[in-house]
């Protein structure tokens, strides 16, 4: 079960950390970007999941814009809903473009992403069934790139502390009592 952090002390779900600005994109193909035996940031990508092969593969992006992405180190193990929640809701939750996971991953260094086999994930909705996914990417033992998709909210699944989690910047932090943190629009 998810804790808010310890009785009567001063705490928060998400560690903010140092962002990531990322410039215009012209294209990006998910299916050229993310094949198999593709070197992103020095590293292969030796494995592709099933759901995320199925659900953005066949995307294509034309002309993604400049973002500042924001990332956060989850101080507690939690599940989707609550950090969706937290996020303000879905549509602040989610990441508009693979192709900013996509250049997380081409910087190749912890300093952004994890790069040890910690998760990094952000929400991501598919255009097959419209549905929010958690697109999770991980270095593994052979300091191979691993991506997959696990739709939201997963019933058995909860994001380890010390996950990275991405999102595009839209949201503000408020400390709710008992050591909540709740992001919201300006």
């Amino acid at each position: 079960m998810l804790a808010s952090g310890p009785a009567g002390a001063e705490s928060r779900l998400f560690d903010p950390q140092q962002g990531k600005k990322i410039g215009r994109i012209e294209k990006f193909v998910a299916a050229d970007a993310f094949k198999t035996g593709t070197r992103i940031g020095g590293r292969t990508l030796s494995v592709v999941s099933v759901n995320f092969a199925q659900h953005f593969l066949g995307v294509v992006e034309k002309d993604i814009p400049a973002i500042a992405l924001s990332r956060r180190a989850l101080r507690y193990t939690a599940d989707d809903g609550w950090l969706i929640k937290a996020l303000g809701g879905e549509h602040k939750a989610i990441l508009p473009f693979l192709a900013y996971i996509h250049h997380v991953m081409e910087t190749g260094d912890a300093a952004v992403g994890h790069a040890g086999g910690r998760s990094n994930f952000a929400y991501v909705r598919s255009t097959v069934d419209g549905r929010l996914w958690a697109v999770h990417w991980t270095v593994n033992h052979a300091d191979e790139w691993i991506i997959g998709a696990v739709h939201v909210p997963h019933p058995e699944l909860d994001w380890p502390a010390g996950s990275r989690l991405f999102t595009s910047g839209r949201e503000r932090q408020e400390v709710l009592p008992g050591g909540s943190e709740v992001r919201s629009e300006h």
